[in-house]
Parts: structure tokens; sequence; C-alpha cells
């Protein structure tokens, strides 16, 4: 926002702010932030200490100092000494010289000094310790309740609150949250730090986070302060952006053909046009569990959790601002009402959905509508749909729609979904649907013979995913520094086993049918349970089917593991997307040949 002063912007952003997280509390946002840094961050060590005085001097040597400097000095003096009571003890000009790489080495020694020594005054009093012939210690901590631990550390010489509450929930175990300067940053971009004081006001910080979460949080908060949210914060990296004005404003100020995506999902249509060079300027989309891994694998992109029947397009102008026209609305209402695996009732009420998808476009003239459903909507116990959608794109649109099979653009799955292509009508004729990319694996002939094979399903799923039933992989470091998410296999019985292992290649019922080891059927995510493994007595996990429907190994699903098939079953393949999206490219120009801004 140029021209405008510093508090026209402040206001501007925190009303940009209230707008995206509008419905949620603060403690909604808390939540969802740590589960976002979660997946992103791993609650990665931070080089914390079991030992309470290790810890304790750690900390200390860790303020105002970058991180590979502290470490390598609390490593040299850990070497140099045996005890703590031999550094207490060392002459000062030789702490000095160790503790120099950290600068301010005279102040460093001094608390040091007065650290150990006050300890040691302590273990004397309590008969602890070099008492007993051993080392100075604060491992009697442990026994004592928060308030009197709190109280002891924030009295140390060079601890104080702050790193009172680091040694607490690091060594000690306890539920404290460190406020620390990145805590205290991302909180105040984010809308919900407390009031300022010329003092932190810790208790006010660790109030607004639940128990459970105030470790993790912390640690998480450092790492994402320190790889994106800094003093010139990387909004463009940021998966926390949807809930930060800031953040907010500055995504929305980048180029590209920009795309609205409504009935986001967990991302597939999105991430498909992100790959082809799309910004996607906003994400709708109205259940949390989806929202989160559309947020945590499209850092940068503006999330919001809301109705797409409720949401006006003067609300996405707001969240958006300098949005003109967008290149492209990206749609993929719910099918349940279509879904031959759903209750096909006609007069459902999501079955009306896209009409709120074509009044949106219109109205923020959109120039092209991609909206993706399924076969079904054809006829629904009688009544068609398909001229229904197409008479309402047409009043503004130039609309075909297109039957595409996923397995004809690289992904193993006999998918088969219609896609709308609609084009405003002063642009031009409707979009044609993009050429297959891939053939079906096998002997083949004709033309498609120069197009590459589709991989089958014995190739993606051979190899570190071939895990028992029961096994719990979340989250799994490989050997070779790989990662696998969401592999956990579903627990069977041994008579649910056995079931299984009765069930030929291709047979079963819907919600235990065996894929066959070529290409899948659709995959549906039956009770919450995918398919059966085509060779594997159990049902495939959720990295197996995000395999098949063709996403990356790091495309990361959040919330609990019964919401995660789901995700996956119900999103467009992004490599399917990912055609549509290059093939619509070419319609978006400037009037040169060239992609435009939009």
């Amino acid at each position: 926002m140029t021209g405008v002063s510093p508090s026209e912007r402040r206001s501007a952003v925190a009303q940009l702010r209230a707008e995206a997280t509008r419905g949620l509390t603060d403690r909604g946002v808390i939540e969802r932030v740590a589960e976002l840094l979660e997946v992103t961050y791993r609650s990665a060590d931070l080089g914390n200490l079991d030992d309470v005085l290790s810890e304790a001097v750690y900390i200390m040597f860790s303020l105002n100092t970058r991180e590979q400097v502290y470490k390598r000095v609390f490593s040299s003096v850990r070497a140099r000494y045996g005890r703590w009571l031999d550094v207490l003890a060392a002459p000062v000009g030789e702490l000095e010289n160790l503790l120099r790489p950290a600068g301010l080495q005279r102040q460093r020694v001094a608390l040091l000094k007065g650290l150990l020594g006050a300890v040691h005054r302590d273990n004397l009093q309590r008969g602890t310790g070099p008492v007993t012939g051993g080392d100075l210690t604060l491992e009697y901590l442990r026994r004592l309740p928060d308030n009197e631990v709190e109280e002891f550390l924030d009295a140390l010489p060079g601890i104080g609150r702050k790193s009172a509450h680091c040694i607490m929930a690091y060594s000690l175990g306890r539920d404290r949250m460190a406020v620390d300067t990145h805590v205290e940053r991302i909180f105040t971009r984010l809308g919900i730090a407390p009031e300022r004081r010329a003092k932190v006001d810790h208790q006010a910080f660790q109030d607004l986070v639940p128990p459970k979460l105030r470790k993790g949080l912390h640690m998480n908060l450092v790492h994402h302060g320190r790889a994106v949210c800094r003093s010139r914060a990387r909004c463009e990296s940021c998966v926390l952006v949807s809930f930060c004005g800031e953040g907010l404003l500055a995504v929305a100020e980048r180029g590209s053909p920009t795309a609205v995506d409504l009935f986001g999902g967990a991302g597939g249509l999105g991430t498909g046009f992100r790959n082809a060079g799309f910004r996607i300027a906003l994400a709708v989309e109205r259940d949390r569990h989806p929202a989160q891994t559309y947020r945590a694998n499209n850092p940068g992109v503006p999330v919001i959790e809301a109705d797409v029947a409720k949401l006006s397009a003067s609300r996405v102008r707001k969240l958006v601002p300098g949005l003109a026209e967008p290149a492209v609305i990206l749609a993929g209402p719910p099918c349940q009402g279509y879904s031959a695996a759903g209750a096909r009732k006609p007069s459902d009420e999501k079955n009306s959905l896209y009409q709120h998808v074509v009044s949106l476009a219109e109205r923020l003239r959109a120039q092209l509508i991609v909206m993706e459903n399924v076969p079904g909507l054809r006829k629904v116990n009688g009544v068609g749909f398909v001229d229904r959608i197409l008479r309402s794109l047409r009043r503004n649109y130039a609309a075909e729609v297109h039957e595409l099979t996923a397995s004809s653009y690289g992904v193993p799955q006999n998918r088969r979904r219609y896609f709308f292509l609609a084009r405003r009508k002063d642009l031009g004729a409707a979009p044609e649907p993009p050429a297959p990319t891939h053939r079906l694996p096998g002997p083949d002939s004709g033309a498609a013979l120069a197009l590459p094979e589709t991989h089958s399903l014995e190739a993606v799923l051979t190899g570190a995913l071939e895990l028992g039933p029961g096994q719990d992989a979340e989250y799994i470091l490989l050997g070779d520094g790989t990662a696998l998410l969401n592999a956990s296999t579903m627990r069977h019985s041994e008579g649910v086993v056995a079931k299984i292992s009765a069930i030929p290649p291709g047979g079963g019922p819907i919600s235990y049918r065996r894929l066959e080891r070529d290409v899948a059927r659709t995959l549906v995510a039956g009770h919450r349970a995918l398919p059966v493994h085509p060779w594997l007595d159990r049902t495939i996990s959720v990295r197996e089917a995000a395999r098949i429907q063709g996403f990356g190994d790091h495309y990361a699903f959040c919330g609990p593991r019964a919401e995660q098939p789901l995700q996956v079953a119900n999103a467009v393949p992004p490599p399917v997307a990912r055609a549509l999206a290059e093939r619509l490219s070419t319609l978006l120009s400037s009037g040169d040949g060239s992609p435009g801004k939009h």
C-alpha cells in the first residue's frame, strides 16, 4: 500500500486480519498455528538439554547470540571443564577467552560466575551436589511444585522469567510458555499478542496457549522466526499467512495470473494450478482439517474457513486488496448429492452450490471458470444437472463440459470426472480440454505410443510404504533423509485380515474393494477407510492413496487420522489440475501472447 500513512496501514492490516479470521477465536487461531508449525518444523531439536543446570547455562549463553555461536561456545566450555564446579573455580580471563566469540564476554562471565555461585550456595544449604562429592546440580527442582521452581529460577543471575520458562519446559517437562523475541514478534503480527507493556507480560502470553501446546509451539515459533517471520518477513513462504494481516497484504500485492479456489478441500486443484504458475489469491474451504492441509502445503496462500454459499464478492475483494478480474475461478463443489456412493437426492442443497460459484465468478468478472464434479450429476434419480449447470454458466460465459480420465494425465487411476470449462463471452469461445499427456500401462497402439506410460500401482506402491497392519508411521525419517508422512496403516482384527485375504483383485464391497496392480478404480473413502491394498492384506494408507492421486510425498495431510482419507479421496489429482492449468494459461495474455497480470 503506497501513499498511505503508517496509522492507515495499521488500520488496514487489522481489518484484513479480522476479515480473514472471522468466526475464529484467538484460541482457535493459536491451535491452528500450532498444528501448521508442527507439520512444518516437527518440533526439531534446538539443542536443549535434559540436565537442569546445563540447560540454565545453555539458555543464558543463547541470549542475544546467534545459534551456531552459542552452541559452539557452550560446547567449548563443556569440553574444557569436566564439572560446573571447575567452571566456577576457573580464572576469569580463561573463561572470557572461551566466551569471546559470543561477544560481551566480560558481562557473560560475570553472569556465569554469579549463576554457578548462587547454585553452589543453594547446594550447600540443601546438602546436595558438591557436599556429597559430586558436581553442582539443580536436579532437585524436579521434586518441587511449579511456583517454587519458577520463583527460584527467576531469582538466579542471568536467568529471568523467559529463561526460567525455557528451563521448566525443556528440562523439567512443565507446561510453561517461554516468550522470546520470536514469540512476541509472531504473536504481534498475528494480532493475538497481549497489549504491549514496558515489560513482557509472560503470564498473559502463557494464558493464551493451551498447556499441552506450549513447549512444542515455542520450539516451532523459534524455527519459524528464524526461517520465515524475520524482521523482514518472507510472507510468500509463510504457512501462517491466513491469520496475519501484514502477510495477507503482502501476498495480495504479488503478480502472476490469479485464481480464486472455492471448495478448496485439501488443495489438489489449487496445487496443480500453482505448479503451472498461477497464484492462488484466495482459497475457501469450510472444514477445518482440509483447510489446514491446504495451508500447510501452500505457503503464502490465504485460506479462509467459510461457506461458499454465504460468501460475497465484496468479501473476496476485501480479503484480496487490489484484486481486479481474477484469471480463473476454481471450484469442486461437494459431490455427495450426485455421487453413486451417496444418497443421490435431487433436492439435496449441495446440488445447487454451482449457482454460487457462477454468481461469484460473474460478480468478480473472472475470465475463466473451472468446475469439477462426478459424472453422476448427469442424472440424479431422473433429474439431470449438466444442462442446468451449463445454462447457468452460459448467461455470461461460453461453456462446455468434458469428461477427463485421470490415467490420461499420469495418474494410476481410472478416475473419471466432469470438468465444466467456461470463458467470459467477451473474451472468446469456451476453452478446449487439455490433450492427454500419458497412456495406460501395457500394450497400446496408434498415436498414444508417443506418450509416456502412466506408472502402474505396483510401481507406485512398492518399497518403503509396504508396511503391515497397525503400523504407526505419521512421520518417519528414512535413512536417505527423506520422510514418510501420513503412512500409518489401519489396525485390523485377525477376523478382518482373514476376510481381506480372501478378496481377489478388483473384488469386494465398495468399502473393502481390493485394488488391482495396474490402475486403480476411483478412490473412495467408505466409512473413512480406503480400499484394500493390491497385494497386502490391509487397507491402503493415506500416503499410498496420496501417491495414487498424484500428490508428492512431501504433501502432508492434517487433522486426526480418521479425517485424512476423505481429504485425499475427494481431491482433484494435482497432475490433472496442472494439465488443465497449462491448457488455460495459453488463453491468458496481455495482448502479445505472453501471460498477463490479473
